[in-house]
């Protein structure tokens, strides 16, 4: 299977969360969502889209930028939001049990993924969020679905606003 991409064009920072709502709308249980992009890039704002789109209430929805792992279990499936920025040595994922959140039921998003190392699965939907060098609200996105789960997520999606 080869991986399939797709590219966006966000205007501001409402645009990239309501892409990630419009994006959760098709991810099935146990997908596993890679953000990655530099500090500021909008990975936060596009996990807050996503969470939001899974049925979560606002209110709850937070960084975890200082706990390693938020989760949520009162949307449409449990969610375990990760901001690994702070990770030390990927060998701290074990300790918290990062065998026990990657199952089939939940969605899990992973920021900073490649401080993840053996950690991070193979089959997963990555996504990048790029500055516009041009545009400094814009944002480039890129998709890629690698695995069975993130093509049927990218199937599912209907996008607003491709970039060709």
């Amino acid at each position: 299977m080869t991986n399939q991409i797709r590219r966006h064009t966000s205007r501001s920072e409402g645009e990239t969360e309501a892409l990630g709502h419009d994006l959760a709308a098709g991810f099935p249980a146990g997908l596993l969502v890679l953000l990655e992009g530099d500090l500021g890039t909008g990975k936060s704002v596009l996990a807050r889209g996503i969470i939001r789109g899974l049925g979560v209430d606002d209110d709850y929805i937070t960084s975890p930028t200082f706990t390693l792992v938020n989760s949520y279990g009162e949307g449409k499936r449990p969610i375990h939001h990760f901001d690994l920025y702070r990770l030390q040595q990927a060998d701290e994922l074990g300790l918290i049990g990062m065998e026990e959140y990657l199952d089939d039921k939940s969605v899990v998003l992973v920021e900073w993924p490649a401080r993840g190392g053996s950690w991070i699965p193979a089959q997963h939907l990555h996504i990048r969020l790029e500055y516009v060098q041009s545009q400094p609200d814009w944002r480039l996105i890129q998709l890629t679905a690698q695995g069975s789960l993130a093509h049927l997520a990218l199937d599912r999606f209907q996008p607003y606003d491709p970039t060709p």
